[in-house]
């Protein structure tokens, strides 16, 4: 895979979903991200309920030669894809997990963009706090090339552009202030979650956005302390 830096995979993202969009990007808020793999990228996109021993895998892009563990029938086989197939588990089809089906989506998406040259199987896997990694599987998850392909997925679902122009529409003309190191104001979170939802993402996943973007500004947590809470005036609360 080739290494890109995180300015160039900003700017590879935006303009895949440019070209994708056409004349209608300016006016889009929410990627079409099944629209993009099966219309642009011209890659099948399935849905099944996944065997594999690791619960915490929900999504994989197929290279023609490495098996997937599904249920079919409710017995297990391994069933082998077509090179470039995505398949995302069943389960994310529910309307509660839009989030996490686009973002799997987009990170499978991503997979395929940047292993095109030397095209392997990979799992997309979500940390969980309950399930007992082994080393190997912690180099895995959080290896260098995870990141790489963790930020273009962002860069596809969220292009710099779009995430834009979804401020600017919701009055946010300016950086969003963060307190310390991660207090919002209530408002401030209200109308983040706001945006997330015109996008179709999660809170977490536009918070982290916006901060890849430097959409936030950082400001003492004192001043929190004193102008939103009214602590610590004149010596202490009266």
């Amino acid at each position: 895979m080739r290494i890109f830096s995180y300015e160039e995979l900003d700017e590879l993202g935006e303009g895949l979903i440019r070209q994708y969009l056409g004349k209608e990007a300016e006016r889009t808020c929410c990627v079409d991200i099944e629209g993009f793999v099966t219309d642009f990228l011209k890659l099948p996109l399935l849905y099944r309920s996944f065997a594999e021993e690791d619960s915490d895998k929900i999504g994989f892009i197929a290279d023609g030669v490495t098996p997937l563990r599904v249920y079919e029938g409710g017995t297990v086989v391994r069933r082998v894809y077509p090179r470039g197939t995505i398949v995302i588990e069943r389960c994310l089809r529910k309307e509660h997990e839009s989030g996490r089906r686009r973002f799997t989506i987009s990170h499978e998406c991503a997979h395929y963009i940047m292993d095109r040259a030397v095209p392997s199987a990979a799992f997309h896997r979500e940390f969980d706090g309950e399930h007992a990694y082994t080393q190997e599987d912690f180099k895995n998850l959080f290896s260098f090339r995870e990141t790489q392909v963790d930020r273009m997925g962002a860069a596809l679902l969220m292009p710099r552009f779009m995430v834009r122009n979804v401020m600017i529409s919701h009055g946010c003309s300016s950086c969003i202030p963060v307190f310390g190191d991660s207090i919002l104001k209530l408002t401030d979170k209200r109308l983040i979650r706001q945006m997330a939802n015109t996008m179709g993402v999660s809170f977490s996943a536009f918070l982290i956005r916006l901060r890849e973007l430097c959409c936030l500004c950082y400001r003492p947590l004192a001043e929190y302390i004193t102008e939103e809470m009214g602590l610590g005036q004149d010596g202490g609360a009266g």
